[in-house]
């Protein structure tokens, strides 16, 4: 997806963001020996005649569906982290006591949008163990839709906070959002949450029969 750090044999996929859209750069990637292409509809102009590429409605769903299928080939359990502080801190507390199983994966940096997680997932390799995933939102169905291309084995809210009150109005709408995390889980799983957070057991409730 970034064509800084592309090399021969990658898959680019052109997707368009805040501040870039990725098909501007195709004939960079191109260049440098990417062997395929993903564009959206209506972009076939920009690929040379005779170069692999396919068409889709939205590449950035594409991206989703490629870590959707990476992640259920991998076979492993998934633990995804959210919350309105500490997801940070939880993870690499998470990754530092499950290393004894072996090799795993865990999100880098901020790594917690729809773009990173799907990386993460994507970047995972079959002698990882388990996949540790943050994840991030910046309003409601953010997180519904982080559940549904990782489909999590343990989800982990560490706690509703009012960071997000200017975008989401409410307490009660970031525990809603929070809780989208269990929306395309295992339901075989584990939620875990903190203790005598009434509101967030309340909502957890409404949409977790676990």
């Amino acid at each position: 997806t970034d064509s800084r750090t592309i090399l021969a044999e990658d898959l680019f996929i052109a997707i368009k963001g805040n501040h870039f859209d990725g098909h501007d750069f195709i004939s960079e990637v191109i260049e440098k020996g990417v062997k395929a292409v993903i564009i959206n509809k209506d972009k076939e102009s920009l690929v040379p005649k005779n170069f692999l590429y396919w068409i889709v409605s939205d590449t950035k769903e594409a991206f989703q569906k490629l870590a959707l299928f990476r992640r259920r080939k991998l076979n492993i359990p998934v633990v995804a982290i959210t919350g309105s502080v500490g997801k940070t801190t939880t993870k690499e507390i998470t990754g530092e006591v499950m290393k004894n199983l072996g090799k795993i994966k865990i999100s880098e940096r901020n790594n917690n949008n729809e773009i990173g997680v799907a990386m993460t997932i994507l970047e995972s390799d079959f002698e990882d163990k388990l996949l540790i995933l943050e994840m991030g939102m910046r309003g409601l169905g953010q997180i519904e839709n982080l559940s549904k291309f990782s489909e999590p084995d343990i989800a982990v809210i560490t706690n509703i906070g009012s960071s997000h009150i200017g975008l989401l109005g409410s307490k009660n709408n970031i525990a809603i959002a929070k809780c989208e995390i269990v929306k395309y889980m295992n339901p075989e799983g584990v939620v875990i949450i903190p203790s005598n957070d009434n509101l967030l057991e309340k909502t957890l409730k409404n949409i977790w029969k676990g």
